[in-house]
C-alpha cells in the first residue's frame, strides 16, 4: 500500500478489473426486499489479514445488496443497508492496527455520508411506527392525528427520494468498488496482519467492554452527545462479539448470555435516543418545517401529544439502562 489513501491511491489494471467485477456482482444482486448480515464463521487459527476479508465481504455484501430494496422504496432495505455501513466501521476500528496509520483517513467519511443520506428514512419509519403504537396503546384517535399522518407520510417520501438518489450515484459505486480495493485486495506489511484473529478478539472484546462498563457506571451524568458515543460503543461491541464468536467454540451459552445483555443494552439505549430524535422532529414540523406544518395547530397538537407520552418514559428507560449495566457487567466473558 502507498502512502496514498485508499481513495487517492491508483489501483492497478488487474486490481481495477477484479475490484469493478466484485462490485458490480455485489451491486446487481437480485435479492429481495432486504439482505440481512450472513453469519460470520473466523477459524481460531485464522491471521487478523485472512478475519479482516471474511467480515469486510460480509459486510459490503450487506451494504451493497440493500441498493436495489433501497430504490424500490423499503424501509427494512435501508434499515440493513445501514446496518451493514455501521458494521463495516466497526470492523475498520476493530481491525485497525492490520494497516498502516491512515490508510483510511477517506474511508470514513465517505461511510458517513452514505448513512446521513439514509438516516431520514429510518427516523420516518421509526416514527410512525412508535405513533401508531402509541394510538393502540390508547385506544383512541386524537385532534390532528390525520393530518400528521400524512405530513409523516409526505416526509417519507422526501427521505426515501434522497435516499434513492444516494445509492443510485456514481458515488455510491465508487464507495463500493473503493471499498473492495482497499479493503480485500491489499495487505499491509507494516501492520499486524499475521497476528492471529484469536488473540486480537480476546483483547477488543476486553478493553472494549471496560469502556462500556466505565460510562454505564456514570450514566445518569452523561449529556445526551456522550450517551449517543455510549450508544455506538455498545454497537461496535455488539457486532465484535458477533465476528469473533466462532473463535471461542466451547464457551456458546457464555457468548449468547453476553450477547443478550449487550442487545437488550442497546435496544434501550436506542429507545431513549427515540425520543430524543423524535422531540427533534416535532420541533422541525412545527417551527422550522413547511409553512403548511406551521400553520397546523393540529399538527402541533397531535406531534405533542406523541411526544410528551414518550417523555414520561424516559426516567422508566433510564432506570432500566442501570439494571442492563449490572447484568452485563455479570455477564461471563465468553473470551477468557
Amino acid at each position: 500500500m502507498t502512502e496514498q489513501s485508499w481513495l487517492t491511491s491508483a489501483p492497478s489494471d488487474a486490481q481495477a478489473e477484479l475490484g469493478s467485477n466484485l462490485s458490480a456482482a455485489f451491486v446487481r444482486s437480485t435479492a429481495g426486499a432486504a439482505v440481512h448480515a450472513e453469519p460470520i464463521a473466523l477459524h481460531r487459527k485464522a491471521t487478523s489479514t485472512q478475519a479482516l476479508v471474511l467480515v469486510a465481504v460480509s459486510c459490503l455484501r450487506q451494504i451493497a445488496q440493500n441498493q436495489k430494496g433501497v430504490r424500490e422504496g423499503f424501509g427494512d432495505a435501508v434499515h440493513q443497508m445501514r446496518i451493514g455501513v455501521r458494521r463495516l466501521r466497526a470492523a475498520i476500528s476493530i481491525f485497525r492496527d492490520v494497516f498502516r496509520p491512515g490508510a483510511f483517513d477517506g474511508l470514513n467519511g465517505e461511510l458517513v455520508w452514505l448513512t446521513e443520506q439514509l438516516a431520514a428514512v429510518r427516523e420516518c419509519d421509526v416514527l410512525i411506527a412508535s405513533k401508531r403504537n402509541f394510538e393502540d396503546f390508547t385506544r383512541s384517535a386524537f385532534a390532528g392525528e390525520c393530518e400528521l399522518a400524512d405530513v409523516l407520510a409526505r416526509r417519507r417520501q422526501e427521505a426515501f427520494a434522497v435516499a434513492r438518489s444516494a445509492v443510485e450515484s456514481a458515488r455510491f459505486h465508487r464507495i463500493i468498488l473503493s471499498l473492495t480495493l482497499g479493503l480485500i485486495l491489499p495487505a499491509d506489511e507494516d501492520g499486524a496482519g499475521d497476528r492471529l484473529v484469536r488473540d486480537l478478539g480476546r483483547e477488543v472484546l476486553e478493553r472494549r467492554t471496560r469502556k462500556v462498563l466505565r460510562r454505564l457506571a456514570r450514566f445518569n451524568r452523561l449529556g445526551l452527545r456522550e450517551r449517543h458515543q455510549l450508544r455506538i460503543q455498545v454497537k461496535k461491541l455488539r457486532y465484535g462479539t458477533q465476528f469473533f464468536a466462532t473463535l471461542f467454540p466451547n464457551t456458546k451459552r457464555s457468548c449468547k448470555r453476553f450477547g443478550r445483555a449487550l442487545a437488550e443494552l442497546q435496544d434501550t439505549l436506542g429507545r431513549l435516543n427515540d425520543t430524543t430524535v423524535h422531540r427533534r422532529i416535532a420541533s422541525d414540523l412545527v417551527d422550522g418545517g413547511t409553512s403548511e406544518a406551521r400553520a397546523s395547530r393540529r399538527v402541533a397538537f397531535a406531534m405533542g401529544a406523541f411526544t410528551e407520552a414518550e417523555k414520561a418514559e424516559v426516567p422508566e428507560l433510564t432506570a432500566r439502562v442501570g439494571k442492563l449495566a449490572e447484568r452485563l457487567a455479570r455477564a461471563p466473558r465468553f473470551w477468557r
